[in-house]
């Protein structure tokens, strides 16, 4: 793996510079806080429907199947046709869905067999939009210098809003009712689709690609990867660790449960909103991490060693689980040992996920051909799919 980052013109904040990515990536906030609302909602929806983990766990993995299933073909689809209308398209569907779903649940008609047939149809838009959303910010940017830039810019993104999307989503829960975040989450999507509208690529980053069957498409796509050992090595790692090193995030209203019965009530949905942030709080930090020690230290040393101690991390949270001081939790929730404990080793472990992330997608994007970056970005966002 590369050395070291070019230093030159790779500050932070550099591609906001650019008028164009300003735009999409204030957007993105917008559509990017909607997606971290449905994840946590959908999943204490479920939950509290029929209080099984199992059926938690089905209703989040319906989702990513139903974003793998499509996710090759909508990477091929990124480079065939203009990502901005594919873009707008996506934006567009998962506003509608969702806005289905907050009617129904406000209706009190949501049952679990809903939430997980439109936690599907979400899945398979997300198949086609999350291609497109990690191809298409380099055509807002003014040049490459400015590629580390946004890399960063949209991790901070993602993980500034895991603070803040699950510790407002908690408390819309259980004052406002699940159905509230739901519709927060359609008009996210909506003020995504809108922008999308005004906002055109750059006519130099546009690439004119030659119309192939969908399969040679998808193969070029592959061949390219398993033919690069950068990609290969990468890509394979970002698939491990979502799949088994984030994958409690989807689990997190499990660990909230034992937040039911305090002397100041029902506090699960606060409780699960904290422990939310407390990962989000640790993924932020890892991102700023990164953007000060890519210029000081081997990046692929710092990736690898990011991904070791982060499974390290994960093993002693799940293990501090096992040991529920129930009293203390009943008397004092707010600081019991369990809530404590778990915080600080949940932010520990989104911190070094954090850094892996970040540093495996810049290499990634300052090194994929451009005629192939929605293809072979397509087979990498797979990873969010897997958590």
């Amino acid at each position: 793996m590369e050395n070291k980052i070019n230093k030159n013109n790779t500050g932070t904040l550099t591609a906001l510079r650019a008028k164009k990515y300003r735009l999409f990536w204030t957007a993105s906030i917008a559509s990017v806080g909607a997606t971290q609302l449905l994840t946590l909602t959908a999943g204490k929806l479920v939950f509290d429907i029929s209080g099984s983990e199992l059926l938690l766990g089905v209703a989040a993995a319906v989702f990513g199947i139903g974003t793998i299933a499509i996710n090759f073909l909508g990477g091929v689809v990124a480079d065939r046709i203009d990502k901005r209308i594919l873009m707008i398209i996506t934006s567009f569907a998962m506003s509608v869905s969702l806005l289905l779903l907050a009617i129904i649940d406000a209706l009190n008609y949501e049952t679990v067999f809903l939430v997980v047939i439109f936690s599907t149809v979400m899945g398979l838009i997300s198949g086609f939009d999350w291609p497109v959303r990690s191809s298409i910010f380099p055509q807002f940017i003014d040049n490459k210098s400015q590629m580390m830039s946004a890399v960063a810019l949209n991790a901070m993104l993602w993980q500034g809003l895991r603070i803040l999307a699950p510790a407002s989503g908690g408390f819309l829960i259980e004052y406002l009712g699940t159905y509230s975040v739901f519709f927060i989450s359609a008009f996210g999507f909506l003020v995504m689709g809108l922008v999308m509208i005004i906002i055109k690529p750059n006519k130099s980053e546009q690439i004119q690609i030659e119309s192939k069957s969908v399969i040679k498409d998808t193969l070029e796509g592959i061949n390219f990867i398993l033919n690069n050992k950068l990609f290969k090595v990468l890509i394979l790692s970002t698939y491990l660790t979502s799949g088994l090193g984030m994958s409690y995030l989807q689990l997190l209203p499990s660990f909230s449960n034992i937040y039911k019965n305090t002397i100041y009530g029902d506090l699960s949905a606060q409780m699960l909103g904290l422990l939310a942030s407390a990962g989000g709080i640790g993924a932020l930090t890892g991102t700023a991490v990164t953007a000060k020690l890519r210029d000081k230290i081997n990046l692929g040393k710092l990736v690898l060693a990011s991904n070791v101690f982060s499974v390290i991390f994960l093993f002693l949270f799940g293990l501090s689980n096992i040991f529920i001081f129930e009293e203390n939790i009943y008397q004092n929730p707010w600081f019991s040992y369990n809530l404590i404990i778990s915080s600080i080793l949940i932010i520990f472990t989104g911190l070094l996920n954090s850094i892996f992330m970040v540093g495996s997608m810049s290499l990634l994007q300052l090194r994929v051909p451009e005629n192939l970056r929605g293809r072979v970005m397509g087979i990498h966002t797979i990873t969010f799919s897997l958590m």
